[in-house]
């Protein structure tokens, strides 16, 4: 039988909470190192992220780094009826903590959907084959679509699976990358 979203969530939730902080620094660094590598951040011009939060993958250094090579990053605020918008991350930016205990930006300039580059996707588990398991709220199911940016993900080990172990459901978006962290 197929474990469901919620048991595989609370597992890699698990996982990743109880992950070594020398092994999280070496795969962070592991996956930071290919996303810099990688032709679809070199070219882009307009990226999006997230601000992280507790066990998931510091996104700190990718909004530092994206912004020093003078590109545009924003992040998203999360909006009534699953809906999201992302705005222009800089020094000017409001950030409010939510009910979740996420930080997210309260104002500037929202970039359009279709003019993102390059959109890192979060998540809680991705398939080698592009499918992933998200944090259950839809907010990214609804977003993508409108999206022509390359969808892309960085996979801490406790995240990693070469084939999808759940239902994917037909309105689930497929990454064009699942960049996956090395410990060697």
């Amino acid at each position: 039988m197929m474990p469901s979203k919620a048991e595989i969530r609370q597992q890699t939730i698990k996982a990743l909470s109880a992950m070594a902080v020398v092994d999280r620094r070496r795969a962070s660094d592991d996956l930071y190192r290919q996303l810099w590598a990688l032709p679809a951040y070199q070219q882009a011009t307009t990226i999006a992220t997230t601000i992280s939060g507790g066990f998931e993958l510091a996104t700190r250094p990718i909004i530092e780094r994206a912004q020093a090579d003078g590109k545009t990053v924003a992040v998203p605020q999360t909006l009534p009826q699953r809906q999201m918008a992302f705005h222009v991350m800089d020094e000017t930016t409001t950030l409010i903590r939510t009910k979740f205990g996420l930080m997210e930006p309260q104002d500037n300039r929202v970039i359009d959907p279709a003019d993102f580059d390059l959109i890192i996707v979060p998540g809680l588990v991705f398939a080698a084959t592009g499918e992933r398991v998200g944090f259950g709220g839809g907010y990214y199911d609804r977003y993508l679509p409108k999206t022509t940016g390359t969808k892309v993900a960085l996979a801490l080990p406790a995240q990693q699976i070469a084939a999808p172990t759940w239902h994917v459901d037909s309105f689930d978006i497929l990454l064009d990358a699942v960049l996956a962290a090395n410990l060697e």
